[in-house]
């Protein structure tokens, strides 16, 4: 099979594990060929007591995008990822990409991870850059993959579950909607669920206490591949969760607060996942046009 061609719109780091210094490394060790595209160069992530760095600006990345198809014909981009969003501009100038590519290949795969915030930090991106991703890149998304705190902002009620919220986000384009961080204190476990218009799948794994940033870019990145290759949410659900669990492990067994996905091994990449994906309902759901 051909090596997937990933375009991978998401902030970059000098120092740490997040966005696509997260998403690159998982992708190409997934076997993917990556054209990364930075829209926030810093040093760090902000939760250090110092950062440098900057926002780029959005004429830059469109011109970074725009010359990338000079080099690589829309007909060979499989799919697109976005993570961080550094402006409401940039919002926009992703979205017209986004069309770009797919009025010459309609079946590019378009993956949203809409970063805004965490339930126990709340937002922390502005109210401007979280209206532009709701409005610009989630209707033009054929799968999403919020965390529950942003899944809430994104539907707009605060009491759903988080397969309720999946099923919710089947709007518009979005054929597969994931929501990540559901814990059941009572277990000490943590779920992921994934919705399509039939389905709800869900895999449950031990709640693991460590809080290093970028686990959601490697869960989206892991989703994106295995879907490419095998058209399957259970498939893709496992596999994900598969990547991220030893990562978070090794942060617990060391002490550490970055995950190191470099680190990672070839057969880390090529093992079962340990946990299987479980259809919690097959169901009609419901689609908000």
């Amino acid at each position: 099979m051909r090596r997937p061609n990933i375009v991978s719109i998401q902030s970059q780091l000098v120092y740490g594990c997040a966005g696509n210094n997260a998403a690159v490394p998982i992708l190409r060790g997934l076997g993917a060929t990556v054209y990364p595209v930075p829209t926030v160069l810093f040093s760090n992530t902000p939760h250090y007591p110092t950062i440098g760095g900057q926002v780029l600006a959005a004429p830059f990345i469109e011109d970074l995008l725009t010359t990338l198809l000079d080099r690589v014909r829309p007909a060979e981009i499989d799919a697109i990822t976005t993570g961080y969003i550094g402006s409401a501009e940039t919002a926009r100038v992703v979205a017209d990409f986004i069309d770009s590519v797919r009025s010459q290949h309609p079946g590019i795969v378009v993956l949203c991870d809409p970063v805004m915030g965490d339930g126990d930090v709340g937002l922390y991106v502005d109210d401007a850059v979280a209206d532009a991703v709701c409005t610009q890149l989630i209707p033009r998304a054929n799968i999403v993959t919020p965390n529950l705190f942003e899944a809430q902002c994104i539907v707009g009620d605060g009491s759903l579950t988080a397969s309720g919220y999946s099923i919710s986000l089947l709007r518009n384009d979005v054929k597969v909607a994931i929501v990540t961080g559901q814990f059941d204190e009572s277990t000490n476990e943590v779920s992921t669920f994934a919705s399509s218009s039939d389905e709800i799948w869900r895999v449950t794994t031990p709640r693991i206490h460590v809080r290093p940033t970028g686990t959601g870019d490697v869960f989206a990145a892991g989703f994106l591949y295995e879907w490419l290759v095998s058209d399957s949410i259970p498939s893709a659900l496992e596999r994900a969760v598969s990547l991220v669990l030893p990562l978070l492990e090794r942060c617990l067994r060391t002490d550490c607060v970055e995950m190191m996905p470099e680190a990672l091994e070839p057969t880390d990449f090529a093992r079962p996942p340990a946990h299987s994906a479980q259809l919690v309902d097959r169901v009609a759901a419901t689609r908000f046009e």
